[in-house]
């Protein structure tokens, strides 16, 4: 990865479920995770999704449907980012589903009811999570793709193809080189 300011994060692994623990000290001191879960495919492949938001101590868990707005951004999206590197280096056999939580079909529906941007025809909100993975990639593909792969999903072709900066997906699949 590239030499961008983070956070500290703290590793843990529990279940097939592999977190990345760090406080944010924006306006407030807020503690926040990447997790990493497992799941399978419907050909059988091994893939872990990338989540991210709040971390819920009671649960154990990390709670990724609103925005803390905390005043650091982009040193917590940094901090996301540099979980990737780490995390396939620990798994190098698995790739990285990332999909933003605010890419689901339901999404709309839900910010509709308590937005205040007024959206009429188009949800502003929607894929802006992925947009920000994807813009980020964009702008650092070269370097990237000396160690890793990446596709994009197509919606209109329903599957993931090779990616090709300045296109729309909605998810990105990972995986490290061998």
């Amino acid at each position: 990865m590239i030499n961008i300011e983070n956070y500290d994060t703290t590793f843990s692994i529990k279940n097939s479920i592999v977190q990345y623990l760090f406080e944010s000290s924006g306006q407030k001191k807020l503690i926040k995770g990447v997790q990493y879960s497992k799941f399978e495919t419907k050909s059988g492949e091994t893939v872990y999704n990338l989540g991210f938001g709040d971390y819920d101590s009671e649960t154990k868990g990390i709670f990724d449907r609103k925005s803390s707005n905390n005043g650091d951004a982009r040193k917590v999206f940094n901090t996301v980012l540099n979980t990737i590197p780490k995390f396939l280096k620990e798994f190098p056999d698995f790739p990285i589903f990332i999909q933003g939580s605010d890419s689901h079909n339901s999404f709309e529906e839900e910010c509709r009811s308590s937005c205040s941007k007024n959206c009429n025809i188009i949800c502003k909100n929607k894929d802006r999570r992925i947009r920000t993975y994807i813009h980020f990639l964009d702008k650092k593909i070269k370097v990237f793709s000396k160690d890793y792969t990446f596709y994009g999903f197509d919606e209109k072709k329903k599957t993931f193809v090779e990616y090709e900066p300045k296109n729309k997906y909605t998810a990105i699949l990972v995986y490290k080189k061998k």
